[in-house]
């Protein structure tokens, strides 16, 4: 690690070198609040030219009903240095940040504006505060859900008995649609899979790795079940060539080439006896 005579904050690596540095903090105090999980590590009011940096932390604690700070925390402690540069540190709770976004937005200005995320687990954060920093992690519209097969939809008899069995389980696939037929009984779009927090379109390379590719391959009928309740069976898969699907994904494959899903919905079999 550099010593403070080391760290040109003039420089092009500055900020990389600073926000490593700020990384080493995150992670060496993620476990100082007994009980409480870190749920947001946010870089604020960013400037290279300044020794002390400033950082933002939200953790699950109802205890917690105010913005807390700063704790000066030295940047260079694995050197063993207690001077500065600092992190200057503030705390609270995810849910009195996220009563604050509705209430008082002006007094959280300064936590926001100019800010970058260095960590986040999405599970413990809602909406607004995820809006609030621009944390993206899926596509507009896209559709989350489970693959099925044969034999377990068979089993299950209708939809709702479906998604009682894997509402509680964490989604497997997600589906960007591309194209839906007027009558809304076909449709095709992008697959995608949740890497590191983050949504991210399914790769022609990685099709053979699943289970519902390989089964269709086998002949094997499978269905996407949805959260709400939306069932579709799959048809066949398409690689496409498509520079413009790039718009609807958050990271473009490199080589523009998409596997398309072509689906076709199954109607519950209350609605068919309807």
């Amino acid at each position: 690690m550099a010593n403070l005579a080391q760290l040109d904050f003039g420089t092009k690596g500055a900020e990389v070198r600073l926000r490593a540095l700020l990384e080493d903090i995150v992670e060496q105090y993620r476990g100082v609040r007994p009980g409480y999980e870190l749920a947001l590590a946010v870089w604020f009011g960013k400037s290279l030219g300044n020794r002390n940096q400033n950082l933002l932390e939200l953790f699950t604690s109802p205890e917690m009903n105010q913005i807390v700070g700063p704790e000066h925390l030295p940047l260079l402690w694995k050197t063993g240095s207690e001077g500065p540069p600092f992190a200057d540190v503030y705390a609270t709770s995810v849910d009195h940040f996220s009563r604050q976004l509705d209430s008082s937005p002006d007094a959280l200005e300064r936590f926001i504006e100019n800010a970058e995320v260095l960590y986040f687990d999405k599970r413990l954060l809602d909406q607004r505060v995820l809006r609030a920093f621009n944390v993206i992690t899926e596509p507009a519209g896209l559709l989350k859900g489970w693959y099925i097969t044969r034999d377990q939809f068979e089993k299950a008899r209708t939809i709702r008995n479906l998604l009682s069995s894997y509402e509680h389980i964490r989604p497997q696939i997600g589906l960007v649609k591309i194209q839906e037929s007027p009558d809304f009984e076909n449709c095709r779009g992008l697959l995608h899979v949740e890497v590191s927090q983050t949504w991210v379109p399914l790769s022609p390379e990685a099709l053979p790795v699943h289970t519902f590719f390989n089964d269709l391959q086998d002949g094997r009928a499978g269905y996407f079940l949805f959260q709400g309740g939306s069932l579709y069976r799959l048809l066949r898969f398409e690689v496409k060539t498509a520079p413009e699907y790039s718009t609807r994904v958050l990271e473009p494959l490199r080589d523009a080439r998409y596997p398309e899903v072509h689906l076709r919905a199954v109607p519950s079999p209350e609605q068919s006896a309807a």
